[in-house]
Order: C-alpha cells, then sequence, then structure tokens
C-alpha cells in the first residue's frame, strides 16, 4: 500500500504510513471513531482523505468545534443527524445537555436511529467541546447497530480525570498510529518534492521522530535552500521553514490573522488593511499546509503550531504596530457581529468610542454573562473618559442595567448619576431623547426599591410618564431588559417577592394591582408573573385547584407576550402539583415539557432556568444525581445567576447538601445564605434554610438545635400559611412538628403535618412511576419496616434503632402509605 490517496490543494500528493492507511480502513467497521492525538499530527488530514476516498460509497457531514457555547456545538452535532434522520436529530436536540443522566437516552436514540446508506458523521476539534463526559457521549453514540452509520471524534488528548472505557464498539486511532517510519518519511519527502540522500532522511527522522509537521517543514526548507533546517523544536523549524522566507507584507497578514480564531475572506481582507484580499495573500491561505478551511463553517483556520509561534512574534511587535493590528481584529470581528471579542481588540487601544458604538444590547450581553462581560464593562466605564461616554447615553443605560443585575451598586449609582447629568445639561439630545432617557432611567431606579412592590410601582408610574411624552407614543419600547428573564434566572416570582412574613396576601393584591401599568411600560415583560405567584402561593398552601386554574392563567398569559420565564415558572408549579397528588404520568409529562423549552429556546437564560426547574423537581424527589454541574457549586451559582438569584440558588445547594449528608458544609453555608436571604428581602431561602438545619441536626440526633430551627421555620411561615417546605423535608420532622403543635396555631399546624403526609406519599407513587425497581422507602424508614416484618413491636424498633417511639409510630403511617398497606400482616407480604 505505497499509493497517495489523493493530491494536496497545492498538488502535492499525500502520504500516509501503512499502519495509519490500515487502521483508517477500520473507520468503516465501526459505530464511532476517536482519533485521538496532540495538535499537528495530521489526524483532519487523514480522516478527510480516507472519506474522500469512500465518498463514492456514501454521504459525510462534518462539524468542526471552535470553543463556541455548549449549546451551539450540541446543536452543529444534531444537524449532523439531520442528513440522516430527521425525527432522531430533533429529539437528539431535546437531550442538551448531555449528562450521566441522559446518556441513556442518547444511546436509546441511537438504537433507533434509520440511516439506509453508509454515512460518516465527522466532528472535529472535539476537545473544544465544553463538557465533563466526553468520552461518554462517544459512547453513548456507539450504542446503534445500524451498519450503515459511523461518527467520527477528531480530537486532541481529552481530560484524563475522565477514565475513557473499553467499547467494542469504538474504533480508537491513537498518536502512534499517526507516525511516520523512516521509510515513509523518505516517501513523505519525495511526495513533498523533497529529493533527498539518505543520510538526510535519517536525519529528518531523528529530528522530527516521526512526526507529520515535522517532516513536512523539514522537507518545505530543504525544497527552498537546499538544506534542512537546523533546529530541534517546533518554533525554530517554523521560523526557518516558513517565516523567514516570506515576504514582510505577509509577515504582517500572518500576525494579523494570529489574533483571530477563525476568519472569512472578508475578515482576511480587513487584517490586511484592504477592501478584498489580494490574489497574492488568498493564493497564499489555499496552498497553505498550516492554514485549513473549515469547509462546515466557511472559514479559514491558522493551524495552532504556526499560530502559537505567531502570538510569541505579535508580543515582541512594537507597540504602534501591533495596534494597527488589534485595531483591524476588532474591525474584523464586529463585521461578523462577534461584538464581544470586538470590544476588547477595541478595548486594548482604548478606542471606546467604538466600543460605545456598537450594538451591545441588552440581548447581547446576557448572553456573554459566564464570560465575565460585566468585569469587562466596569474597566470600560473606568477608563473611558465622561465626555465619551455623555455621547452615548443608551449604552449607559444597558451598561447600568448590567451593574445593577450583578450587585455594583457603587457602579450603578454612577452611571445613574452621568445619566441624570446628560439630562441636565443645558445644551444635549432634543427633548423627546430626554424624556426616553428620564424614563429609562426611572425604570432602573425602581430596582433600587427591589422587592418592595409598592416602592417599584412609584418609579414604574414616573417611568411611564417620561416615556411617553417621547417619540414612542402610548407604548414605549425599553432598551434596558432585552432577554432578561422577569425572575432574574429563577424559576419561582414567591422567591422573589415574598418579602416579609405575615404579608403575602398583601403583597399579591400589590402584585395583581401594579402588574398591569408594568407591562404596559415594558411591552409585555413579565406579563403573567402576578398569577404565577398566586399559583405558588396556593401549592405552598396545599390549595391544589386554585394552583392549578392560577398556573394555567400564567402559561396562557405568558405564552401570549412570549414570557418564556414566567410559562417555565407556571410549568413548574403544575409539575410540583403532580408531586403531590401522586401523580407519576402528569408528572413524567411535564418534566418532559420543561425540558423542551430548552430545546425550542436556547437563550443561555432560558436553558439555566430549565437546569434549575429540573433540578427543583430531582432534589423534591431525592435524586441528586442528574444534577448540572453549575449547581454542585457556590461559586459556579454566584457566576451563572444574577444577585438577585443568588439565595434562591443556595436553596438548591443547600437541599443538595442535605441529601449527600454533607452536613459541614451545610452548616457553613447557613450564616452566609441567611445575610444574604436578609439583605435582599428574601422569605422563602430563609425558611428553607431553617428548614434544612432542622433536618441535618435531627438526623445527627441534636434534636434541640433542630427543634429550635424548625421553630423559627414556623414562625415565617404560619403567618402565611406556607406549609409545602416543610413537606418536601420528607417524614424527618413529622415527630418534631407533632411535639410542637400545642406551640402554634392548631388548626393551621394540623394543616401543615398533613401536607407532609399527603406530600411524601405522592413522592413514592411518582417515584414508583418512574422507576418501578427502586425502593421508595427512605434508608430509615426501611431499617424500621424490616423490623416491623418481623414482628417486632414498636418499643423493640425503638430501643434497636435508638429513636423514640413516637418516631417510630410517624415512620409506620408513612411506610404504609408509601407501600399501600394497611397492616404488619400485608407489610409482612411484601419485598422492599
Amino acid at each position: 500500500m505505497r499509493k497517495a490517496t489523493s493530491r494536496r490543494p497545492s498538488g502535492e500528493p499525500y502520504v500516509f504510513p501503512e499502519r495509519l492507511t490500515a487502521r483508517l480502513a477500520g473507520i468503516s467497521a465501526f459505530p464511532v471513531t476517536i482519533a485521538e492525538a496532540p495538535s499537528g499530527f495530521g489526524k483532519t488530514t487523514a480522516v478527510r482523505e480516507f472519506l474522500r476516498g469512500t465518498r463514492h460509497n456514501g454521504r459525510q457531514s462534518w462539524y468542526t468545534c471552535f470553543g463556541e457555547h455548549p449549546t451551539k456545538v450540541w446543536e452543529g452535532i444534531c444537524r449532523l443527524f439531520g442528513n440522516v434522520d430527521i425525527e432522531v436529530a430533533r429529539r437528539l436536540k431535546g437531550l442538551f445537555p448531555a449528562s450521566v443522566e441522559t446518556l441513556p437516552d442518547i444511546a436509546e436514540l441511537m438504537r433507533e436511529c434509520r440511516c439506509d446508506i453508509p454515512t460518516f458523521l465527522v466532528i472535529d476539534n472535539y476537545q473544544l467541546f465544553d463538557s465533563r463526559i466526553p468520552y461518554h457521549i462517544a459512547h453513548a453514540f456507539s450504542a446503534h447497530s445500524n451498519p450503515n452509520l459511523h461518527m467520527l471524534f477528531i480530537t486532541q488528548p481529552l481530560p484524563t480525570f475522565e477514565i475513557a472505557i473499553q467499547n467494542a464498539n469504538i474504533h480508537r486511532l491513537g498518536t502512534r498510529d499517526f507516525f511516520f517510519d523512516r521509510e515513509n518519511t523518505a516517501r513523505l519527502c519525495r511526495a513533498a518534492g523533497a529529493r533527498m540522500a539518505e543520510k538526510e532522511i535519517d536525519r529528518i527522522q531523528s529530528v522530527s521522530e516521526g512526526w507529520v509537521s515535522a517532516i513536512l517543514l523539514q522537507a518545505s526548507n530543504y525544497m527552498e535552500t537546499g538544506a534542512l533546517a537546523d533546529a530541534r523544536d517546533m518554533d525554530a523549524l517554523v521560523e526557518t521553514a516558513i517565516w523567514n522566507r516570506m515576504p514582510e507584507a505577509e509577515h504582517e497578514f500572518l500576525l494579523g490573522l494570529s489574533l483571530l480564531e477563525s476568519f472569512t475572506p472578508k475578515q482576511a481582507a480587513i487584517m490586511a488593511g484592504a477592501s478584498t484580499l489580494p490574489e497574492r495573500l488568498f493564493k497564499m491561505l489555499k496552498n497553505s499546509f498550516f492554514i485549513s478551511y473549515i469547509a462546515d463553517k466557511g472559514v479559514y483556520a491558522v493551524h495552532s503550531i504556526l499560530n502559537d509561534y505567531l502570538k510569541q512574534r505579535f508580543e515582541n511587535q512594537p507597540r504602534e504596530f501591533a495596534e494597527i493590528l488589534i485595531r483591524r481584529a476588532g474591525a474584523a470581528c464586529a463585521a461578523a457581529s462577534e461584538y464581544f471579542p470586538a470590544a476588547r481588540f477595541f478595548g486594548e487601544v482604548r478606542d471606546y468610542g467604538a466600543i460605545l458604538s456598537m450594538p451591545l444590547t441588552t440581548s447581547y450581553l446576557n448572553e456573554q454573562k459566564e464570560k465575565d462581560i460585566v468585569a469587562f464593562l466596569e474597566r470600560i466605564v473606568g477608563e473611558c473618559p465622561e465626555e465619551t461616554l455623555r455621547e452615548y447615553p443608551f449604552a449607559v443605560l444597558t451598561f447600568a442595567f448590567q451593574f445593577m443585575k450583578s450587585g455594583k451598586r457603587a457602579l450603578f449609582s454612577q452611571m445613574v448619576r452621568l445619566l441624570r447629568a446628560i439630562t441636565d445639561a443645558p445644551s444635549g439630545p432634543p427633548e423627546s431623547t430626554i424624556s426616553r432617557i428620564r424614563g429609562e432611567t426611572a425604570l432602573l431606579l425602581s430596582f433600587t426599591e427591589f422587592n418592595d412592590i409598592a416602592k417599584m410601582s412609584a418609579y414604574h408610574r414616573e417611568a411611564l410618564l417620561h416615556l411617553n411624552m417621547s417619540e414612542d407614543g402610548d407604548l414605549p419600547k425599553t432598551v434596558v431588559f432585552g432577554s432578561t428573564p422577569w425572575t432574574f434566572g429563577v424559576a419561582s416570582v414567591l422567591c422573589l417577592y415574598w418579602s416579609k412574613s405575615g404579608e403575602l396576601d398583601a403583597e399579591l393584591a400589590l402584585m395583581e394591582e401594579c402588574m398591569p401599568l408594568y407591562i404596559k411600560l415594558s411591552n409585555g415583560h413579565g406579563a403573567g408573573a402576578d398569577s404565577v405567584m398566586r399559583a405558588e402561593a396556593c401549592l405552598y398552601r396545599g390549595e391544589e385547584a386554585d394552583a392549578e386554574a392560577a398556573s394555567h392563567k400564567a402559561l396562557y398569559e405568558a405564552r401570549s407576550a412570549r414570557q418564556t420565564c414566567i410559562s417555565l415558572c407556571a410549568e413548574l408549579v403544575l409539575a410540583r402539583l403532580s408531586i403531590l397528588r401522586g401523580d407519576g404520568e402528569t408528572f413524567a409529562k411535564t418534566r418532559e415539557s420543561l425540558r423542551g423549552y430548552g430545546k425550542e429556546f436556547p437563550e443561555r437564560a432560558v436553558m439555566r432556568m430549565v437546569d434549575i426547574c429540573l433540578a427543583s423537581l430531582d432534589l423534591s424527589l431525592g435524586r441528586t444525581e442528574g444534577l448540572p454541574d453549575w449547581l454542585r457549586d457556590v461559586e459556579s451559582i454566584k457566576k451563572t445567576l444574577y444577585i438577585q438569584g443568588h439565595a434562591c440558588g443556595l436553596i438548591l445547594y443547600g437541599k443538595l447538601l442535605l441529601l449527600e449528608k454533607r452536613s459541614p458544609e451545610l452548616y457553613g453555608l447557613t450564616e452566609p445564605a441567611m445575610e444574604l436571604a436578609h439583605g435582599m428581602n428574601y422569605e422563602l431561602p430563609r425558611l428553607y434554610q431553617h428548614l434544612c438545619l432542622a433536618v441535618a441536626y435531627k438526623e445527627e440526633g441534636r434534636e434541640d438545635e433542630a427543634a429550635n430551627h424548625l421553630s423559627r421555620a414556623l414562625r415565617i411561615a404560619l403567618p402565611d400559611r406556607i406549609y409545602l417546605p416543610f413537606a418536601e423535608s420528607g417524614t424527618t420532622l413529622l415527630p418534631l412538628l407533632e411535639k410542637a403543635k400545642l406551640n402554634f396555631d392548631i388548626q393551621r399546624m394540623t394543616a401543615l403535618i398533613a401536607l407532609c403526609k399527603r406530600h411524601s406519599s405522592g413522592v413514592a407513587s411518582v417515584r414508583r412511576h418512574l422507576d418501578p425497581t427502586v425502593s421508595v422507602l427512605t434508608p430509615r424508614e426501611r431499617e424500621i419496616a424490616l423490623l416491623a416484618k418481623e414482628r417486632c413491636s414498636t418499643r423493640e424498633i425503638a430501643s434497636r434503632l435508638f429513636i423514640s417511639e413516637n418516631t417510630v409510630k410517624s415512620a409506620l403511617k408513612i411506610i404504609y402509605g408509601k407501600l399501600e398497606v394497611h397492616s404488619k400482616n400485608e407489610l409482612a407480604s411484601l419485598d422492599f
């Protein structure tokens, strides 16, 4: 096997080692191939040329990762399947994000995939897919048995912390498969046009150690100079074989391109300082083996080996020359609507006017939240002269809103002062524009009274007055909100706006009174929020019918105004209602509906809200294995959610710690979580923190401390009849609640305890529906049930387990409810 498979754009043939050719032939025999080797080993070239040789036998589609958001990568993978099985592609899209929980679903979907002709789906640069389980995802895709379907993952070495599981359905190409031995090195040099003596081939083989990139560079240098480069490290070889042989104009061009991750011909022309790309430079892009064309994206990319060398040279360029190229890079990114990268480049050269004049809308900035966009904006307003900021009042408004959502109070106040200075200046924008700025400033200031509904509404009235005087007339449009979720990314209106124990009914009435004005002001932003808040209140009180009706009303209002975040809140109420009712079928359907939002609305904020909704449901069922990584870490929660949502996010984290028996971490979290909730006037997070502590202390046998926190939780909850959080704690607190009856309103305590028992039974029923093989009993309940099955008395069970007889009696009631039996005789006949 000594023939070249095809020819390069330059006309030179490709040569591959016999071992590699044989290994590539195996691609057609496996569901999945993983080609994993470091940069510069020719992985992409080898796979592309193999597939080019098999093109007449089937079809192929490529997707190349460029470090995009994982959502975009997943969409790209789904598009590959769109040419194979449209239904599979559609359903696969709904399984994002790929996690340990969804891997079985992906595998099952692959088994259903229909593929009638040989098909190769290639994911290149797979190492740039931001996933913690890259190997496991590839394994899930290999589950199909269709002989026509072949997936290829081309990747640099993946993280070593993930164990590469052995799988007979996966064909692996590793680094050693891509090495050239001496014979193939000679063939490659001859194919490249370099005629060398045997001793020179020996030297290349010795220096390159079979690395194809080094071999090609030496061959290129030999053809140009008649000698081999005296260099063992790659940078020196690049300098000798490529850099030193280029004219100065091409040096400048390549240095500029090194600033961009990828580029179109139009962007390349901007980097060359021209309106169109000169023909000689276009030929260089097409013929250089260190510049690749990524067909599936329609862009070029400089190979990382050359790019690393160019970046080192760029660092040593004179500042004046470097700034010219940086400014061009900013213009190139802006031309492709890549505004944040463009702003970074313009920031480096202090061109603040260029930054402020770009369409950095709230919607765009929201999508960049996890890229430290706020820190960047903070630096810009700190460095930009005030007179420049004054020229762009709507950019200032947008930045101010980002600072408010991130808790940057000083910067928010600075932006408000600047906006007032703009509107109060003797000469400035037209009067209509001034009215617009004043209206939006009043809207911003309403958040300084968060979450006092009445005070916020007063600012809304002022904002509406000013905005009605602007050019927009009766339907003012604000630049502030964009796609920002009305709930700031959390899935509960009640969590945000229940601000004082005993006043929930008054707050509900205020919300219903004030929301119509706000909706008019914001063109529908938050429509349905008042109905959701009432639905949540009814749910927490155990008023099922009213909660269901209010949820459906909220869904109608929210969907009519395209308010996805409110729809998610309403769907979550319905899912939690199905748990309370023990309706596993409805729960499964509603949970699937929630996941569908992530497929239909791939915006960052929606995806995170879907995560929260699904996590809330899983934690309610006592499950922790499927939670997304960002909800497993306090700093990630704070980075992902706006400051208004931090305390609400910590509710979920506290439940996670409780379920995973991580009591020391829970105790350490409590004080800062309480302070955060107190600072935001949030009652629900305070309530949940006390309940988590009560359960943790109870499980450790520290009954007095548990009773103390339970009493504090009851004092928050009972005035407003908020019962469900207690019910979500399972049966652990029932004995303490029975004891506490006499110290609180007996009627409300009775209702609360009844809801606890109903919810516990509902959880058991839903879990049985989802997985009939899983025990519905907690470990402690199972211990009690096994002893009861052995006909032990209540006293004997209490003595053996070192718990009180009342605890045993309460637990047995729950056990009978979960197992749907009525006596020890019936219990004895069951397996559990």
